[in-house]
């Protein structure tokens, strides 16, 4: 019997994996016109995105992963710029306002999140 190799097999067995997808490098003027697009609308899709995809020479789905990375990056900058006070605040809000919901607790009592009780 011929054997065949552990490497082989996860190179080409049943179970192997898609190649790692080579990372995307943005020219400056695609970049650019990225940007410019982003600042008009957070969101693009359709047509839109077929056609902005085209006249940058990118696929459709390199223009929508920048969009969702790029919204990604906004929010995270807006949250910096309200400062670190009010981004430790609404890190884990909303698991206590739907802990609120569900208990029916009112929001007026302060919660001690670091009782093991």
């Amino acid at each position: 019997g011929s054997e065949v190799s552990q490497e082989s097999l996860l190179l080409h067995g049943p179970f192997a994996r898609k190649p790692k997808r080579i990372r995307t490098a943005f020219s400056p003027s695609q970049l650019l016109r990225l940007e410019r697009a982003f600042e008009k609308n957070h969101y693009v899709v359709g047509a839109e995105r077929k056609q902005l995809a085209s006249s940058l020479s990118l696929s459709e789905t390199q223009v929508k992963v920048w969009f969702q990375n790029r919204r990604t990056k906004y929010k995270r900058q807006k949250l910096e710029e309200e400062g670190p006070d009010s981004e430790q605040k609404k890190k884990g809000s909303h698991h206590i306002n739907r802990w609120r919901l569900a208990t029916k607790q009112s929001s007026g009592e302060d919660i001690d999140v670091t009782s093991n009780d």
